[in-house]
């Protein structure tokens, strides 16, 4: 199990970089090329800049494509590890997980390759791209939305666990409480700065989730968690003892 957990804690790393070089594709480098996020969602707008920026396009959704699937393997870890202290919990936090984490691939991927598949067509037929642009587009946005309500719950079921645990995984806990509801009032109500705020959120839970993770297995370090409550316990008890003694 100590493999599986450095294997996700390392996938968590790694798919809190892929989801942060994404937003600042997103965020900053496409609208330094002068298409801006709201821009993104116009059909002629969105596809004439695609035609000239298709290798920028490759590059910038790779991460969002890529972080859904490293997120699969930490939510697998993770699960593991907190499933002793509520294995209730943690199958329902799990579950939820994946049902989102596919939604965002699934999203991902229509961005990619069903908008994608738009751009020579749009140079023969705009009216018909425009028409199969919002069709696409908003198959992908449905399918975003419902990853970003499924991980939500998803993290706060998971987070509820690790908010009674000690050391990191408390901090870890509240930091996916917080980005769980973050993410399901994205989904929800999607705007420009939320959608930024709560993909930071999200990064840094991905990330420090990962982290905690791949730490606790590093030799040396003392395992926090229900482990050390034990621990904890029965130095109270040994202590007692000799009390009385």
């Amino acid at each position: 199990m100590q493999n599986l957990r450095r294997l996700g804690g390392g996938a968590g790393i790694l798919a809190g970089i892929a989801a942060a070089w994404h937003l600042f594709g997103a965020a900053v480098l496409i609208p330094q090329a002068h298409l801006s996020l709201t821009a993104q969602e116009s059909p002629h707008k969105y596809l004439v800049w695609a035609n000239k920026h298709q290798e920028m396009l490759w590059w910038i959704n790779g991460g969002s494509m890529l972080a859904p699937l490293l997120g699969l393997v930490l939510l697998l870890a993770l699960a593991d590890r907190v499933r002793e202290d509520a294995p209730d919990r943690s199958q329902i936090g799990y579950v939820l997980g994946v049902v989102g984490l596919i939604g965002f691939a699934v999203g991902a991927f229509l961005k990619q390759f069903g908008l994608g598949s738009l751009v020579p067509f749009h140079v023969t037929n705009k009216v018909g791209a425009a028409i199969a642009f919002y069709a696409v587009n908003g198959t992908a946005n449905a399918f975003l939305s419902l990853g970003g309500v499924a991980l939500g719950f998803g993290a706060l079921a998971l987070g509820s666990v690790m908010l009674k645990m000690r050391g990191y995984y408390g901090q870890a806990g509240s930091l996916s409480v917080i980005a769980g509801a973050g993410l399901i009032l994205s989904a929800l109500s999607p705007h420009g700065s939320f959608y930024i705020i709560t993909s930071l959120l999200t990064i840094a839970w991905l990330a420090g989730t990962g982290a905690v993770l791949w730490t606790e297995t590093t030799p040396g370090h003392a395992r926090r968690g229900h482990v050390g409550e034990i621990r904890d316990e029965s130095v109270m008890v040994m202590s007692r003892g000799a009390g009385a003694r």
